[in-house]
């Protein structure tokens, strides 16, 4: 029987007891947050203070990637495995039997091998279709959420059903109250189970549906941005800023606990903001080159802050995957490093992260294909020098760079700085563009022309990796099933 969440909460903290020297880690997840989203990175036009604080009393990463898309980014964060070696390239279906191999061991199973109590708030998105698909089937003690990609804040309704669930059990009394407010409640009451003297350590993951479409904002907030010119962009900044103040609460709660000095605490987005009405929405990567679903350094290249025990302040430069986030954080509690892991996959860069020092990583793997059209394409960049050949997937309305509306470029003082863009950028679909990401973060100037010594050398250290790359991952099993309450459910738990 589903233990209700206040229940499993205290029978997760009533394990074994661990010295009180390991640290909490908590792992705040944005989605679809663009780049220039965030005022850490120069942006004024949305107030995100309780975020900047994280990054103030912490390390901003620089150069830290994701893919380019939901699925792909959460299921790597959570399997330390690269896209290439799960096969999962695109947002998982509605109602559809695409689910993360369960045979994978993920993050929240090594924290509770390490002694960790282990509790989930927010999106899944990497199966339903059956009990042991869902977060509690792959190592959570406790979930509140939902388990699709998309649905409405308030109904909680997607594609003609209900999703929001506690633990397993579908969770209708909260039809009608909005997302943001829930989850955060949520993580709250769950941190105030703790304080300094607790027994066990917690892993929380806690994943914001903000700022996905739709796009509903309370209208308060939505109020704070009437001057931004454009309904779609005005509703993306107050999502966030809904996000942020949510945010305040959570680390508020932190240090009313006692819990701020030895709690890891990270912030980052899923992948770069769709951009220019992408999706019907506008998050903002300027002024790096394009947003989510591309290749581009605007839908890779994303806002990631941590603070925390073991951490100095200041800004790091190093590069960093999204699946370096597994062994990295297990390092950093002295647990037992994952096994599985393979070429391509995560690394830990604790020791770089840790001192602000060089990081163990030169190299990123954006995505890989034996073919150069399947859904994204491929691109690979070692010692910032990037090839990209653009796949299938590459939203024409994020081609180049596109200010937000209500902003103006030339005034905004964006940490990452580039001259006025070409009128035309570079067509990469046909052929392998080169970019100097470091000397071009916003990709103005492809160099393959000038530089094709280089273009085959990038190729030949791309090679393995396209070689390698498995197939799209398949429907496994039954689909998820609408029960005759209108709910979806897992086809073996109706």
């Amino acid at each position: 029987m589903q233990l209700p969440l206040q229940a499993a909460i205290l029978a997760a903290m009533c394990g074994v007891a661990l010295g009180a020297t390991k640290p909490n880690i908590l792992f705040i997840l944005a989605d679809d947050l663009g780049w220039n989203d965030v005022e850490v990175h120069g942006s004024p036009q949305i107030q995100t203070g309780n975020i900047n604080s994280i990054c103030q009393r912490g390390t901003r990463l620089n150069r830290y990637y994701a893919q380019p898309v939901c699925s792909p980014t959460r299921s790597t964060l959570m399997s330390g495995r690269h896209v290439i070696h799960t096969g999962v390239y695109s947002p998982f279906g509605q109602g559809t039997a695409n689910r993360l191999n369960v045979t994978f061991k993920l993050l929240p199973e090594y924290m509770k091998e390490a002694g960790y109590d282990t509790h989930m708030v927010g999106k899944w998105h990497l199966g339903q279709n059956t009990l042991s698909s869902l977060p509690t089937g792959r190592g959570f003690d406790t979930y509140l959420g939902y388990w699709s990609g998309a649905e409405d804040y308030l109904s909680h309704v997607t594609t003609g059903a209900y999703d929001f669930a506690n633990g397993t059990v579908t969770a209708f009394e909260y039809a009608g109250a909005y997302s943001t407010y829930t989850f955060t409640d949520t993580a709250v009451g769950i941190l105030k189970q703790y304080d300094a003297t607790s027994p066990k350590p917690f892993f929380m993951y806690l994943a914001y549906q903000n700022v996905h479409w739709p796009l509903e904002a309370p209208q308060a907030y939505l109020d704070m941005f009437a001057d931004v010119p454009n309904t779609q962009r005005q509703a993306v900044c107050a999502l966030c800023k809904v996000m942020d103040d949510a945010i305040g609460q959570v680390t508020t709660t932190l240090d009313k606990q006692g819990l701020t000095e030895n709690t890891i605490l990270i912030f980052a987005s899923d992948n770069g903001g769709p951009t220019n009405e992408n999706e019907g929405t506008w998050s903002s990567n300027y002024p790096l080159r394009g947003g989510k679903n591309s290749m581009w350094e605007g839908g890779t290249r994303v806002a990631g802050c941590i603070a925390g025990p073991g951490l100095k302040v200041g800004e790091w430069d190093g590069f960093m995957h999204v699946s370096d986030w597994m062994p990295t954080l297990l390092e950093a509690v002295g647990a037992t490093p994952p096994t599985g892991l393979v070429s391509g996959d995560g690394q830990s860069v604790w020791q770089g992260l840790s001192t602000l020092g060089n990081s163990s990583r030169d190299w990123i793997l954006y995505e890989a294909h034996p073919d150069n059209t399947t859904v994204h394409g491929n691109a690979f960049m070692s010692k910032g020098m990037k090839i990209v050949q653009t796949g299938a997937t590459n939203p024409s309305n994020e081609f180049g760079w596109v200010p937000p509306p209500g902003q103006d470029p030339k005034v905004t003082p964006y940490t990452v700085s580039c001259p006025t863009p070409p009128e035309t950028p570079a067509d990469c679909s046909h052929h392998y563009c080169l970019f100097d990401v470091v000397n071009d973060p916003c990709e103005h100037n492809d160099i393959s022309g000038q530089k094709p010594e280089v273009v085959q050398e990038l190729l030949q250290k791309l090679m393995p990796f396209k070689n390698a790359a498995v197939p799209p991952t398949p429907s496994v099993g039954c689909d998820p099933i609408i029960n005759s309450k209108g709910a979806w459910r897992p086809c073996d738990s109706p």
